[in-house]
Protein backbone atom coordinates (compact mmCIF):
# COMPACT_ATOMS: atom_id res chain seq x y z
CA UNK A 1 0.00 0.00 0.00
CA UNK A 2 0.42 3.54 -0.37
CA UNK A 3 2.20 5.45 2.82
CA UNK A 4 -0.44 7.50 4.48
CA UNK A 5 1.92 10.64 3.75
CA UNK A 6 1.73 10.27 -0.25
CA UNK A 7 -2.17 9.74 -0.87
CA UNK A 8 -3.29 13.33 -2.39
CA UNK A 9 -0.05 13.37 -3.59
CA UNK A 10 1.27 13.68 -7.13
CA UNK A 11 2.52 10.20 -6.81
CA UNK A 12 -0.71 9.40 -5.82
CA UNK A 13 -2.49 11.12 -8.35
CA UNK A 14 -0.80 9.65 -10.63
CA UNK A 15 -1.16 6.17 -9.57
CA UNK A 16 -4.94 6.66 -9.61
CA UNK A 17 -4.95 7.55 -13.28
CA UNK A 18 -4.22 4.06 -13.91
CA UNK A 19 -7.48 2.96 -13.38
CA UNK A 20 -8.20 4.50 -16.84
CA UNK A 21 -5.41 2.15 -18.39
CA UNK A 22 -7.29 0.26 -21.61
CA UNK A 23 -4.17 -1.74 -22.02
CA UNK A 24 -3.71 -4.55 -19.56
CA UNK A 25 -0.70 -6.64 -19.12
CA UNK A 26 -0.06 -9.21 -16.14
CA UNK A 27 3.11 -8.44 -14.89
CA UNK A 28 4.16 -6.33 -11.76
CA UNK A 29 7.35 -4.75 -13.36
CA UNK A 30 4.55 -3.30 -15.85
CA UNK A 31 3.59 -0.41 -13.34
CA UNK A 32 7.32 -0.07 -12.48
CA UNK A 33 8.61 0.75 -16.11
CA UNK A 34 5.84 2.52 -16.75
CA UNK A 35 7.08 4.97 -13.74
CA UNK A 36 10.46 4.80 -15.36
CA UNK A 37 9.16 6.16 -18.60
CA UNK A 38 7.33 8.49 -17.13
CA UNK A 39 10.17 9.97 -15.28
CA UNK A 40 12.57 10.14 -18.35
CA UNK A 41 10.02 11.92 -20.24
CA UNK A 42 9.46 14.43 -17.59
CA UNK A 43 13.48 15.27 -17.65
CA UNK A 44 12.25 16.11 -21.15
CA UNK A 45 9.85 18.77 -19.62
CA UNK A 46 6.85 16.24 -20.59
CA UNK A 47 4.56 15.96 -17.43
CA UNK A 48 1.63 13.11 -19.07
CA UNK A 49 -0.88 11.47 -16.55
CA UNK A 50 0.54 7.83 -16.35
CA UNK A 51 -1.99 5.87 -17.57
CA UNK A 52 -1.50 7.22 -20.89
CA UNK A 53 2.35 6.29 -20.67
CA UNK A 54 1.56 2.97 -19.16
CA UNK A 55 -0.91 2.39 -22.66
CA UNK A 56 1.19 3.72 -25.08
CA UNK A 57 4.44 1.89 -23.64
CA UNK A 58 2.86 -1.13 -23.36
CA UNK A 59 2.40 -0.71 -26.83
CA UNK A 60 5.44 0.25 -28.07
CA UNK A 61 7.22 -2.49 -25.94
CA UNK A 62 4.96 -5.86 -25.89
CA UNK A 63 3.52 -7.59 -29.53
CA UNK A 64 -0.09 -7.91 -29.78
CA UNK A 65 -0.69 -11.28 -28.43
CA UNK A 66 2.22 -11.61 -25.81
CA UNK A 67 0.71 -13.46 -23.01
CA UNK A 68 -0.91 -11.75 -20.49
CA UNK A 69 -1.61 -8.95 -22.66
CA UNK A 70 -5.02 -7.55 -23.29
CA UNK A 71 -7.21 -4.40 -24.64
CA UNK A 72 -9.92 -2.58 -22.55
CA UNK A 73 -10.79 -0.74 -19.41
CA UNK A 74 -10.52 -3.21 -16.16
CA UNK A 75 -14.09 -3.49 -15.28
CA UNK A 76 -13.80 -3.23 -11.77
CA UNK A 77 -11.15 -0.22 -11.52
CA UNK A 78 -13.71 1.74 -14.12
CA UNK A 79 -16.99 0.84 -12.05
CA UNK A 80 -15.54 2.74 -9.05
CA UNK A 81 -14.40 5.54 -11.10
CA UNK A 82 -18.25 5.94 -12.53
CA UNK A 83 -16.98 8.86 -14.81
CA UNK A 84 -19.74 11.23 -16.41
CA UNK A 85 -21.52 10.00 -19.32
CA UNK A 86 -20.11 13.02 -21.21
CA UNK A 87 -16.54 11.67 -20.42
CA UNK A 88 -17.49 7.95 -21.37
CA UNK A 89 -17.26 9.36 -24.96
CA UNK A 90 -13.79 10.73 -24.24
CA UNK A 91 -12.61 7.42 -22.93
CA UNK A 92 -14.22 5.63 -25.85
CA UNK A 93 -12.41 7.81 -28.11
CA UNK A 94 -9.11 6.96 -26.70
CA UNK A 95 -9.74 3.45 -26.34
CA UNK A 96 -10.12 3.78 -30.53
CA UNK A 97 -7.41 5.60 -30.57
CA UNK A 98 -5.26 2.86 -29.05
CA UNK A 99 -6.68 0.41 -30.90
CA UNK A 100 -5.58 2.12 -34.17
CA UNK A 101 -2.21 2.66 -32.45
CA UNK A 102 -1.82 -0.73 -31.76
CA UNK A 103 -3.00 -1.32 -35.55
CA UNK A 104 0.75 0.29 -36.79
CA UNK A 105 3.21 -0.88 -38.75
CA UNK A 106 5.68 0.73 -36.34
CA UNK A 107 3.99 -0.58 -33.07
CA UNK A 108 4.29 -4.02 -34.84
CA UNK A 109 8.02 -3.87 -35.59
CA UNK A 110 9.12 -1.59 -32.53
CA UNK A 111 7.35 -4.08 -29.93
CA UNK A 112 9.49 -7.25 -30.93
CA UNK A 113 12.96 -5.22 -31.00
CA UNK A 114 12.92 -5.21 -27.09
CA UNK A 115 13.89 -1.36 -26.78
CA UNK A 116 15.96 -0.17 -23.24
CA UNK A 117 13.64 1.95 -21.21
CA UNK A 118 15.46 5.27 -22.36
CA UNK A 119 13.89 4.64 -25.75
CA UNK A 120 11.03 4.18 -25.11
CA UNK A 121 10.42 6.98 -23.14
CA UNK A 122 12.03 9.42 -26.01
CA UNK A 123 9.68 7.54 -28.77
CA UNK A 124 6.77 8.21 -26.56
CA UNK A 125 7.99 11.79 -26.48
CA UNK A 126 7.90 11.86 -30.06
CA UNK A 127 4.35 10.64 -30.36
CA UNK A 128 2.54 12.80 -27.22
CA UNK A 129 5.26 15.87 -26.83
CA UNK A 130 3.55 18.14 -29.32
CA UNK A 131 -0.19 17.45 -27.89
CA UNK A 132 1.02 17.63 -24.66
CA UNK A 133 2.84 21.07 -25.47
CA UNK A 134 -0.62 22.21 -26.88
CA UNK A 135 -2.41 21.44 -23.85
CA UNK A 136 -3.48 24.92 -22.52
CA UNK A 137 -4.13 23.89 -18.80
CA UNK A 138 -2.19 26.31 -16.74
CA UNK A 139 -1.89 23.46 -14.01
CA UNK A 140 -0.81 20.45 -16.09
CA UNK A 141 2.81 20.68 -14.29
CA UNK A 142 1.67 21.87 -10.83
CA UNK A 143 3.79 19.91 -8.22
CA UNK A 144 5.21 17.00 -11.03
CA UNK A 145 7.91 15.12 -9.14
CA UNK A 146 9.83 11.67 -10.11
CA UNK A 147 7.59 8.36 -9.64
CA UNK A 148 9.23 5.76 -6.92
CA UNK A 149 10.67 2.60 -8.77
CA UNK A 150 10.09 0.30 -5.71
CA UNK A 151 7.91 -2.69 -6.57
CA UNK A 152 6.36 -2.65 -3.26
CA UNK A 153 4.66 0.86 -3.73
CA UNK A 154 2.91 -0.57 -6.76
CA UNK A 155 2.05 -4.03 -5.61
CA UNK A 156 -1.73 -5.38 -4.82
CA UNK A 157 -2.75 -1.29 -5.45
CA UNK A 158 -6.28 -0.37 -6.48
CA UNK A 159 -6.14 2.63 -8.35
CA UNK A 160 -9.82 3.86 -8.33
CA UNK A 161 -9.00 4.37 -4.17
CA UNK A 162 -6.52 6.94 -5.33
CA UNK A 163 -8.53 8.51 -8.26
CA UNK A 164 -11.72 9.42 -5.92
CA UNK A 165 -9.12 11.36 -3.23
CA UNK A 166 -8.65 14.35 -5.87
CA UNK A 167 -10.33 16.74 -8.37
CA UNK A 168 -10.61 14.55 -11.25
CA UNK A 169 -11.62 17.26 -14.02
CA UNK A 170 -7.94 17.85 -15.48
CA UNK A 171 -7.99 14.04 -16.39
CA UNK A 172 -10.99 14.78 -18.44
CA UNK A 173 -9.63 18.07 -19.47
CA UNK A 174 -6.63 16.05 -21.13
CA UNK A 175 -8.94 13.44 -22.39
CA UNK A 176 -10.81 15.81 -24.21
CA UNK A 177 -7.41 17.40 -25.83
CA UNK A 178 -6.32 13.56 -26.78
CA UNK A 179 -9.54 13.28 -28.75
CA UNK A 180 -8.96 16.32 -30.50
CA UNK A 181 -5.35 15.60 -31.02
CA UNK A 182 -5.91 12.17 -32.04
CA UNK A 183 -5.14 11.93 -35.63
CA UNK A 184 -1.68 14.27 -34.78
CA UNK A 185 -0.87 11.65 -32.44
CA UNK A 186 -1.59 9.07 -34.39
CA UNK A 187 0.33 10.62 -37.42
CA UNK A 188 3.55 11.32 -35.16
CA UNK A 189 3.68 7.56 -34.52
CA UNK A 190 3.55 6.53 -37.82
CA UNK A 191 6.53 8.77 -38.86
CA UNK A 192 8.84 7.29 -36.37
CA UNK A 193 11.86 6.61 -38.69
CA UNK A 194 12.26 2.50 -38.09
CA UNK A 195 15.51 2.60 -39.41
CA UNK A 196 16.99 4.88 -36.43
CA UNK A 197 15.04 3.08 -33.81
CA UNK A 198 16.40 -0.48 -35.23
CA UNK A 199 20.26 1.20 -35.05
CA UNK A 200 19.68 2.48 -31.78
CA UNK A 201 18.33 -0.53 -30.64
CA UNK A 202 21.34 -2.86 -32.04
CA UNK A 203 23.56 -0.84 -29.69
CA UNK A 204 21.01 -1.05 -26.34
CA UNK A 205 23.93 -2.18 -24.17
CA UNK A 206 25.73 0.97 -25.23
CA UNK A 207 26.05 4.49 -23.32
CA UNK A 208 26.09 7.66 -25.09
CA UNK A 209 29.29 9.49 -23.72
CA UNK A 210 31.44 7.27 -22.02
CA UNK A 211 30.95 5.64 -18.67
CA UNK A 212 28.07 7.58 -18.16
CA UNK A 213 25.04 5.58 -17.84
CA UNK A 214 21.65 6.62 -20.20
CA UNK A 215 18.93 8.93 -18.99
CA UNK A 216 20.80 11.72 -18.56
CA UNK A 217 19.20 14.95 -19.94
CA UNK A 218 22.02 15.51 -22.46
CA UNK A 219 21.42 11.87 -23.41
CA UNK A 220 17.81 12.14 -23.96
CA UNK A 221 18.19 15.33 -25.46
CA UNK A 222 20.96 13.70 -28.03
CA UNK A 223 18.35 10.20 -28.24
CA UNK A 224 14.79 13.21 -28.81
CA UNK A 225 16.87 15.08 -31.78
CA UNK A 226 18.18 11.79 -33.36
CA UNK A 227 14.92 10.69 -33.65
CA UNK A 228 13.56 13.65 -35.11
CA UNK A 229 16.07 14.88 -37.38
CA UNK A 230 15.84 13.89 -41.13
CA UNK A 231 20.12 14.01 -41.76
CA UNK A 232 20.00 11.84 -39.03
CA UNK A 233 17.42 9.21 -40.46
CA UNK A 234 19.81 9.13 -43.76
CA UNK A 235 22.72 8.17 -41.71
CA UNK A 236 21.52 5.62 -39.88
CA UNK A 237 19.39 3.86 -43.06
CA UNK A 238 23.10 3.94 -44.54
CA UNK A 239 25.05 2.87 -41.41
CA UNK A 240 22.60 -0.34 -41.43
CA UNK A 241 23.73 -1.82 -44.84
CA UNK A 242 27.64 -1.14 -43.49
CA UNK A 243 26.76 -2.61 -40.30
CA UNK A 244 26.40 -6.15 -41.08
CA UNK A 245 29.97 -6.26 -42.92
CA UNK A 246 31.53 -5.86 -39.35
CA UNK A 247 29.45 -7.32 -36.73
CA UNK A 248 30.58 -11.01 -37.97
CA UNK A 249 34.08 -9.60 -36.39
CA UNK A 250 35.14 -11.68 -33.35
CA UNK A 251 36.02 -9.44 -30.24
CA UNK A 252 39.22 -9.85 -29.53
CA UNK A 253 40.45 -11.49 -26.62
CA UNK A 254 43.59 -9.47 -25.23
CA UNK A 255 45.24 -12.41 -25.04
CA UNK A 256 48.39 -13.85 -26.44
CA UNK A 257 50.01 -17.44 -26.05
CA UNK A 258 53.36 -17.99 -25.44
CA UNK A 259 55.32 -21.37 -26.66
CA UNK A 260 55.89 -24.58 -24.13
CA UNK A 261 59.30 -23.17 -23.44
CA UNK A 262 58.78 -19.79 -21.96
CA UNK A 263 56.38 -18.71 -19.29
CA UNK A 264 54.70 -15.10 -19.21
CA UNK A 265 53.07 -15.02 -15.84
CA UNK A 266 52.51 -16.40 -12.31
CA UNK A 267 48.59 -17.47 -11.83
CA UNK A 268 46.38 -18.60 -9.64
CA UNK A 269 44.95 -20.96 -11.55
CA UNK A 270 46.64 -23.64 -14.10
CA UNK A 271 47.35 -27.44 -14.33
CA UNK A 272 49.29 -29.87 -12.18
CA UNK A 273 52.03 -30.13 -14.76
CA UNK A 274 52.69 -25.75 -14.52
CA UNK A 275 52.60 -26.07 -10.53
CA UNK A 276 55.78 -23.77 -9.08
CA UNK A 277 57.78 -26.88 -7.74
CA UNK A 278 58.27 -24.91 -4.51
CA UNK A 279 54.66 -25.00 -3.73
CA UNK A 280 55.50 -29.19 -2.73
CA UNK A 281 57.90 -27.82 -0.06
CA UNK A 282 54.69 -27.44 2.08
CA UNK A 283 53.63 -29.79 4.63
CA UNK A 284 50.82 -32.07 3.52
CA UNK A 285 48.02 -30.26 5.64
CA UNK A 286 49.49 -26.78 4.84
CA UNK A 287 49.43 -27.80 0.99
CA UNK A 288 45.99 -29.61 0.88
CA UNK A 289 44.35 -25.66 2.65
CA UNK A 290 46.27 -23.98 0.05
CA UNK A 291 44.13 -26.25 -2.61
CA UNK A 292 40.88 -25.21 -1.11
CA UNK A 293 41.44 -21.94 -0.46
CA UNK A 294 42.90 -21.79 -4.36
CA UNK A 295 46.18 -20.24 -3.57
CA UNK A 296 48.79 -22.42 -4.80
CA UNK A 297 51.06 -20.67 -7.54
CA UNK A 298 51.32 -21.84 -11.32
CA UNK A 299 53.46 -20.84 -14.12
CA UNK A 300 51.57 -19.05 -17.38
CA UNK A 301 51.38 -18.99 -20.67
CA UNK A 302 49.60 -16.28 -21.44
CA UNK A 303 49.48 -12.68 -20.50
CA UNK A 304 47.42 -9.43 -22.17
CA UNK A 305 49.04 -8.07 -24.99
CA UNK A 306 51.32 -5.74 -25.20
CA UNK A 307 49.79 -3.39 -27.30
CA UNK A 308 47.13 -2.40 -24.99
CA UNK A 309 47.99 0.60 -24.77
CA UNK A 310 46.83 1.52 -28.46
CA UNK A 311 44.48 4.71 -28.93
CA UNK A 312 42.37 4.61 -32.20
CA UNK A 313 41.57 8.38 -32.80
CA UNK A 314 38.87 9.51 -35.26
CA UNK A 315 38.45 13.41 -36.13
CA UNK A 316 35.04 13.74 -38.12
CA UNK A 317 34.62 17.13 -39.85
CA UNK A 318 31.66 18.82 -38.71
CA UNK A 319 31.90 22.22 -40.98
CA UNK A 320 29.56 23.45 -43.25
CA UNK A 321 31.52 21.98 -46.22
CA UNK A 322 30.09 18.28 -45.09
CA UNK A 323 26.97 18.45 -45.59
CA UNK A 324 24.18 16.55 -47.75
CA UNK A 325 25.76 13.30 -49.02
CA UNK A 326 29.36 13.52 -47.50
CA UNK A 327 28.08 13.98 -43.90
CA UNK A 328 25.82 10.76 -44.57
CA UNK A 329 28.83 9.02 -46.15
CA UNK A 330 31.47 10.41 -43.05
CA UNK A 331 29.44 9.78 -40.13
CA UNK A 332 28.42 6.52 -41.36
CA UNK A 333 31.58 5.29 -41.87
CA UNK A 334 32.84 6.96 -38.61
CA UNK A 335 30.08 4.72 -36.74
CA UNK A 336 31.06 1.79 -38.74
CA UNK A 337 34.57 1.96 -38.05
CA UNK A 338 34.33 2.55 -34.22
CA UNK A 339 32.17 -0.59 -34.30
CA UNK A 340 35.07 -2.64 -36.02
CA UNK A 341 37.77 -1.30 -34.49
CA UNK A 342 36.00 -1.86 -30.73
CA UNK A 343 35.53 -5.38 -31.48
CA UNK A 344 39.12 -5.72 -32.32
CA UNK A 345 39.54 -4.57 -28.89
CA UNK A 346 40.64 -0.94 -29.22
CA UNK A 347 39.77 1.92 -27.47
CA UNK A 348 38.50 4.48 -29.91
CA UNK A 349 38.39 8.26 -29.22
CA UNK A 350 36.05 10.69 -31.17
CA UNK A 351 35.62 13.94 -31.72
CA UNK A 352 34.42 16.54 -34.33
CA UNK A 353 35.94 19.58 -35.58
CA UNK A 354 34.94 22.30 -37.62
CA UNK A 355 36.41 25.93 -36.19
CA UNK A 356 37.61 24.15 -32.72
CA UNK A 357 37.67 20.40 -31.40
CA UNK A 358 34.54 19.41 -30.16
CA UNK A 359 33.82 17.44 -27.23
CA UNK A 360 35.96 14.58 -26.51
CA UNK A 361 33.63 11.01 -26.66
CA UNK A 362 35.79 8.12 -25.58
CA UNK A 363 34.43 4.87 -26.60
CA UNK A 364 35.88 2.22 -24.46
CA UNK A 365 37.11 -1.61 -25.10
CA UNK A 366 33.70 -2.58 -24.00
CA UNK A 367 32.31 -1.64 -27.20
CA UNK A 368 30.03 1.54 -25.83
CA UNK A 369 29.38 3.33 -29.30
CA UNK A 370 28.08 7.45 -28.98
CA UNK A 371 25.36 6.58 -31.43
CA UNK A 372 22.95 9.08 -30.45
CA UNK A 373 25.47 11.80 -30.23
CA UNK A 374 26.86 10.80 -33.70
CA UNK A 375 23.40 10.85 -35.34
CA UNK A 376 22.41 14.07 -33.61
CA UNK A 377 25.87 16.40 -33.90
CA UNK A 378 25.37 19.86 -35.42
CA UNK A 379 27.55 22.73 -35.81
CA UNK A 380 27.16 26.12 -37.03
CA UNK A 381 31.09 27.27 -36.11
CA UNK A 382 32.86 27.84 -39.46
CA UNK A 383 36.13 26.27 -39.72
CA UNK A 384 39.32 27.01 -39.13
CA UNK A 385 41.65 23.81 -39.98
CA UNK A 386 44.77 25.80 -38.26
CA UNK A 387 43.55 26.09 -35.26
CA UNK A 388 41.90 22.79 -35.05
CA UNK A 389 44.96 21.01 -35.97
CA UNK A 390 47.49 22.79 -34.05
CA UNK A 391 45.77 21.96 -30.56
CA UNK A 392 45.28 18.92 -32.03
CA UNK A 393 49.04 18.20 -31.72
CA UNK A 394 49.36 19.47 -28.83
CA UNK A 395 46.75 17.06 -27.74
CA UNK A 396 48.60 14.23 -29.43
CA UNK A 397 52.48 15.20 -28.04
CA UNK A 398 50.91 15.04 -24.32
CA UNK A 399 49.24 11.66 -24.79
CA UNK A 400 52.53 10.39 -26.41
CA UNK A 401 55.13 11.84 -23.53
CA UNK A 402 52.58 11.30 -20.17
CA UNK A 403 50.76 7.72 -21.36
CA UNK A 404 53.17 6.36 -24.17
CA UNK A 405 50.25 5.44 -26.45
CA UNK A 406 50.25 4.46 -29.67
CA UNK A 407 48.18 6.39 -31.46
CA UNK A 408 46.37 5.70 -34.90
CA UNK A 409 44.85 9.11 -36.11
CA UNK A 410 41.63 8.50 -38.29
CA UNK A 411 40.70 12.09 -40.36
CA UNK A 412 37.35 11.88 -42.12
CA UNK A 413 37.16 15.57 -44.01
CA UNK A 414 36.59 17.17 -47.60
CA UNK A 415 39.24 18.24 -50.65
CA UNK A 416 38.80 22.14 -49.02
CA UNK A 417 40.82 21.06 -45.74
CA UNK A 418 43.79 22.83 -46.12
CA UNK A 419 46.63 22.31 -43.70
CA UNK A 420 50.03 23.47 -43.77
CA UNK A 421 52.51 21.25 -44.50
CA UNK A 422 54.74 21.21 -41.52
CA UNK A 423 52.04 20.85 -39.22
CA UNK A 424 50.90 17.65 -40.73
CA UNK A 425 55.29 16.51 -40.91
CA UNK A 426 54.46 16.80 -36.69
CA UNK A 427 51.24 15.22 -36.58
CA UNK A 428 52.85 12.55 -38.21
CA UNK A 429 55.53 12.13 -35.93
CA UNK A 430 52.99 11.61 -33.13
CA UNK A 431 50.23 9.24 -34.91
CA UNK A 432 49.97 6.79 -37.91
CA UNK A 433 47.55 9.31 -39.96
CA UNK A 434 44.94 8.19 -42.33
CA UNK A 435 43.18 10.47 -43.97
CA UNK A 436 39.64 9.65 -46.03
CA UNK A 437 39.26 12.84 -48.13
CA UNK A 438 35.43 13.27 -49.79
CA UNK A 439 35.83 15.62 -52.34
CA UNK A 440 33.25 18.28 -53.38
CA UNK A 441 34.45 16.91 -56.87
CA UNK A 442 36.73 15.35 -59.20
CA UNK A 443 39.70 17.27 -58.51
CA UNK A 444 42.13 16.84 -54.89
CA UNK A 445 45.03 19.69 -54.70
CA UNK A 446 45.91 18.84 -51.21
CA UNK A 447 49.83 19.37 -50.56
CA UNK A 448 49.90 17.58 -47.37
CA UNK A 449 48.76 14.43 -48.83
CA UNK A 450 52.41 12.72 -49.42
CA UNK A 451 52.79 13.34 -45.60
CA UNK A 452 50.45 10.95 -44.70
CA UNK A 453 50.76 7.15 -43.72
CA UNK A 454 47.81 6.22 -45.88
CA UNK A 455 44.99 8.09 -47.24
CA UNK A 456 41.79 7.52 -49.09
CA UNK A 457 40.15 9.84 -51.96
CA UNK A 458 36.15 9.12 -52.35
CA UNK A 459 35.33 10.95 -55.28
CA UNK A 460 32.18 12.45 -56.19
CA UNK A 461 30.68 9.97 -58.31
CA UNK A 462 31.24 7.13 -55.40
CA UNK A 463 28.10 9.07 -53.91
CA UNK A 464 26.27 9.63 -56.81
CA UNK A 465 24.19 6.20 -55.64
CA UNK A 466 23.75 4.04 -52.58
CA UNK A 467 25.71 0.98 -54.16
CA UNK A 468 28.74 2.92 -54.91
CA UNK A 469 28.91 4.38 -51.48
CA UNK A 470 28.27 1.83 -49.72
CA UNK A 471 30.87 -0.64 -51.68
CA UNK A 472 33.01 2.35 -51.45
CA UNK A 473 32.93 2.60 -47.69
CA UNK A 474 33.23 -1.74 -47.20
CA UNK A 475 36.19 -1.04 -49.32
CA UNK A 476 37.71 1.87 -46.87
CA UNK A 477 36.45 -0.27 -43.87
CA UNK A 478 38.64 -3.55 -45.22
CA UNK A 479 41.90 -1.28 -46.39
CA UNK A 480 41.82 -0.07 -42.69
CA UNK A 481 41.82 -3.44 -41.20
CA UNK A 482 44.15 -4.29 -43.14
CA UNK A 483 46.76 -1.18 -42.76
CA UNK A 484 46.28 -1.65 -38.80
CA UNK A 485 47.44 -5.74 -39.15
CA UNK A 486 50.37 -4.52 -41.36
CA UNK A 487 51.01 -1.86 -38.49
CA UNK A 488 50.91 -4.39 -35.83
CA UNK A 489 53.33 -6.52 -38.03
CA UNK A 490 55.67 -3.86 -37.79
CA UNK A 491 55.81 -3.20 -34.92
CA UNK A 492 56.27 -6.55 -33.67
CA UNK A 493 59.51 -7.02 -35.80
CA UNK A 494 60.78 -3.85 -34.49
CA UNK A 495 59.87 -4.67 -31.33
CA UNK A 496 61.35 -7.90 -31.67
CA UNK A 497 64.49 -6.39 -33.49
CA UNK A 498 65.51 -4.38 -30.53
CA UNK A 499 65.03 -7.09 -28.01
CA UNK A 500 67.63 -8.80 -30.04
CA UNK A 501 69.94 -5.95 -30.27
Amino acid sequence: MIPPELHRSFVARQIGTLALSHIQFENPMAVVRAAAWHNAISRLGIHLPLFVVHDLGILFTTPRGAAGWAMGARETSFAQVNPPPAVRRLIAEYADLLGKIAGSEVIEKVSGWRLRDELVAVLLTRALGDTYNRWRDRGKAAGAEELPLDLGIYADIEPAEHFRTFDAQPIWGFLEHLSQQSLHIYTSVELIDLDTVRLLGMFKEDTAHGSEALGSAVDLADLFSALGSPEANDVANFSLELLPSVLETKRASGIQTFAVDGYASIERKGNVDSMVLTELAYDREIFEQKIVDQELLYYGHEREREDEHRLQYILVDSSASMRGKRQVFARSLALTLIKKLSLEGDEIWLRFFDSRLHELVKVTRAGQVPVPYLLSFRSERGRNYGKVFRQLLLDLTRIRREQRRRVVLYVITHGQCHIATDLVAALAHQAFLYGIIILPSSEVSLEFLPLLHRYQIVESTSLSSRAKSRDRALDILSDASQSRKAERAAEAAETRATTQS
